[in-house]
C-alpha cells in the first residue's frame, strides 16, 4: 500500500509473528527499491510465508521484488532480518545494518554489505531521497530509526509501537537507553510513525496530533 509519495507500507497480516515491512521504491539507480526490515523467510511457529507474501504484496503494487537494491535493517533480530539473506542471493540487493547488531547478525548466517550509524543517508544518485538514520538503542544494541523529513515519517523498528515500547529483556536490552532514545525521537516534526509491528493497531501512527497523543501516553504510563 502506498503510504506517502515513494513509501509503501505492508503490515504483517498473519498469526504467527512477523515485522512490517516498508519500502522506498525506485529511489535507487535503475528505478531499484530499498526494503526496510523484510522479515521472516518462513514463520517459525506457524511456517506462514513471510516473504512470499511480502513479494505478492509488492506485486500487487507494481513493484518489482527482484528490482529490490537495498535491504536496510532496524536490527537483526530474525523477525526483522532473515528474509535479508535470501532478497541478498535473489536479487544481488545489499545489506546495510549498524556495526553494534554486525556479531549477533553473523551468528543467524547473515552477511553484511554496509555499516550505518548516526547521520544523513542519500538514497539514489540524481535528486537523492535524503534519509536521517538515528542510532536508537534499547531495544537492541545496534538499533537505528529512520527519518525522512521531506514528508515527516518515522520508521521506528522496535523502538516504539501503538501505545507500547520495544521489549528490553532480551540480550542488549537496555531499559534507559531506550527512554532515551525515544525522548529523543519525541522533539521531531513526525506526521508517520511506522511501526515494526501490527500489535493491537496496524503499526502505522498518523498524524501529527495521534503522534504526540502517542508518545505523551508512553512518556507518561510507561518511560518515567
Amino acid at each position: 500500500m502506498r503510504l506517502v509519495g515513494e513509501l509503501f507500507a505492508y503490515a504483517w497480516s498473519g498469526r504467527d509473528n512477523n515485522c512490517n515491512s516498508y519500502v522506498l521504491a525506485g529511489v535507487l539507480k535503475d528505478n531499484r527499491h530499498v526494503v526496510i526490515d523484510p522479515g521472516h523467510v518462513m514463520t517459525p511457529a506457524l511456517k506462514e510465508p513471510g516473504l512470499q507474501r511480502l513479494c505478492e504484496e509488492m506485486e500487487g503494487d507494481d513493484l518489482d521484488p527482484d528490482a529490490i537494491g537495498l535491504v536496510l535493517l532496524t536490527h537483526c533480530h530474525p523477525d526483522h532480518s532473515e528474509a535479508a539473506t535470501a532478497i541478498r542471493e535473489q536479487t544481488g540487493a545489499l545489506v546495510a545494518l549498524h556495526e553494534a547488531e554486525a556479531e549477533i547478525y553473523s551468528h543467524f548466517g547473515g552477511t553484511v554489505d554496509l555499516f550505518i550509524g548516526e547521520g544523513n543517508l542519500d538514497l539514489g544518485t540524481e535528486s537523492p531521497l535524503q534519509i536521517t538514520v538515528f542510532h536508537s538503542p534499547g531495544h537492541s544494541p545496534g538499533h537505528i530509526t529512520l527519518y525522512w523529513p521531506r514528508e515527516r515519517v518515522l520508521i521506528a523498528g522496535d523502538l516504539i509501537f501503538y501505545r507500547s515500547t520495544g521489549r528490553v529483556d532480551l540480550p542488549g536490552g537496555d531499559p534507559e537507553a531506550l527512554r532515551n532514545s525515544i525522548e529523543r525521537l519525541s522533539r521531531l516534526e513526525i506526521e508517520y510513525v511506522l511501526c515494526g509491528h501490527p500489535y493491537g493497531h496496524s503499526g502505522v501512527i498518523e498524524g501529527g496530533d495521534e503522534v504526540r497523543r502517542n508518545f505523551d501516553f508512553l512518556r507518561n504510563h510507561l518511560l518515567f
